[in-house]
């Protein structure tokens, strides 16, 4: 019920402001706006999907440029045209859902024309080329408006999503990130700002021209997206198989990860380093796929020829990522990750500073979770005494760095009282 009034105020005063707007700055290029109408419209069913419901899509950029290019009303209307995607109509999107989100925009789009025009700025088809309002002042003020818009935009959409969720608007607005989403904005802002100025100067067919090739830029980005998705749909799948054979480690690859890509941005490597390292970890035991189950679970003393074949694992394993392009350059890292630094390893003996630096640290973060689980021929080690045995190989076996890396994070993370 408190949803719906809210959706309902929402819709009025969308209305009520957009009717005195219209009285009093009508649209004077309709030609132009009619084609930012157009691309925002498009532009809408390449929107970025947030966590909850929430999206952001270049249609922000259309619809600032019709403010900055020829006023609030014009700006309202682009903003309504993008509002509504084909993906919408598909679905059969609720009216009172579809009427918010119209009625949000509207809002978010008249409070910062209303911010833009109390600067000092003018849009510019009101004006003439060189006139106060269209130099830095107009930039400045379009900058603090677009400012405006987020602002009122967050604030609604987040309290909407608070009452869906019956969750309070700051755990919606931590859940969303919508801070993450300020740089994209700042640029999109950017966008709207030289496309006004490209429609004041060379008019719809200027908009064509730059707005073009950005709406094709966001669909390659978009199948970019889909790709990504299917590469971590492969990784799942990868996981699942083996953990499906091997029922005693479940979860054990999940739990690698997690430390070993915590341990690499102790280290210093970048995000994207350390999400390698992540998927590194994920898929460390994918050669065990190729082992028997009765030597994966066995519960005794494992034969010579069994044990060599659990050696080959880290092999098979690299031989299953090179069939695999995108997995391919963590091949080397699944490979040496059971090396040990004194050469002790295998499955090749490789020692030092021939080991990858990713493989040495995932060797710690497996010989962890290893000992602190419990397998079919032993009992799990307790947390303080896994700790107690990893520093007695640091610098032998295992890497030292990567090591105290570990202890570091667990203390931090209170797995541990104290390391």
């Amino acid at each position: 019920m408190r949803l719906r009034f809210y959706y309902s105020a929402t819709v009025l005063a969308a209305v009520l402001a957009f009717a005195w707007w219209a009285q009093a700055s009508p649209v004077r290029d309709w030609t132009s706006v009619l084609v930012l109408a157009a691309f925002a419209f498009l532009a809408e069913t390449l929107a970025f999907q947030l966590p909850l419901s929430g999206s952001v899509s270049l249609g922000f950029a259309l619809g600032f440029a019709a403010l900055l290019y020829d006023g609030p009303v014009a700006a309202s209307f682009v903003a309504l045209v993008g509002s509504v995607s084909v993906q919408d109509i598909r679905d059969h999107r609720p009216i009172d859902v579809q009427l918010f989100n119209s009625a949000q925009l509207v809002i978010s789009i008249l409070s910062a024309s209303w911010v833009y025009q109390a600067l000092g700025g003018r849009p510019l088809a009101w004006i003439a080329a060189g006139s106060p309002g269209s130099g830095a002042l107009g930039l400045g003020a379009a900058m603090v408006a677009a400012t405006a818009f987020v602002v009122v935009n967050i604030g609604l959409v987040g309290e909407a999503l608070a009452l869906r969720t019956r969750l309070s608007l700051a755990s919606v607005l931590r859940e969303q990130s919508f801070g993450s989403y300020w740089i994209s904005f700042v640029m999109l802002a950017l966008l709207g700002y030289v496309l006004a100025r490209v429609v004041h100067s060379a008019g719809w067919v200027g908009a064509v021209l730059l707005a073009a090739p950005f709406v094709i830029a966001r669909k390659t980005f978009r199948v970019y997206l889909e790709l990504s998705a299917a590469y971590a749909d492969t990784i799942r799948s990868l996981v699942q198989a083996l953990e499906a054979k091997d029922p005693y480690t479940r979860g054990h690859s999940e739990r690698v990860a997690a430390y070993s890509k915590a341990m690499a941005l102790r280290l210093g490597y970048s995000d994207a380093s350390a999400e390698r390292v992540e998927i590194a970890a994920l898929l460390h035991d994918v050669g065990k796929v190729g082992i028997p189950e009765s030597t994966l679970s066995k519960a005794g003393a494992l034969t010579p020829v069994e044990y060599e074949q659990i050696r080959q694992h880290p092999t098979k394993g690299e031989s299953v990522l090179l069939e695999v392009e995108f997995l391919a350059d963590i091949a080397p890292i699944v490979a040496a990750h059971h090396e040990r630094m004194d050469g002790t390893g295998y499955p090749c003996g490789t020692d030092g500073a021939d080991i990858p630096v990713e493989a040495r640290i995932l060797a710690v973060a497996d010989a962890f979770d290893a000992m602190t689980s419990s397998r079919p021929y032993r009992s799990a080690l307790k947390a303080d005494s896994a700790v107690i045995e990893l520093r007695s190989v640091a610098g032998s076996q295992l890497d030292e760095k990567a090591v105290d890396a570990l202890l570091s994070h667990l203390a931090e993370s209170g797995a541990l009282e104290s390391v």
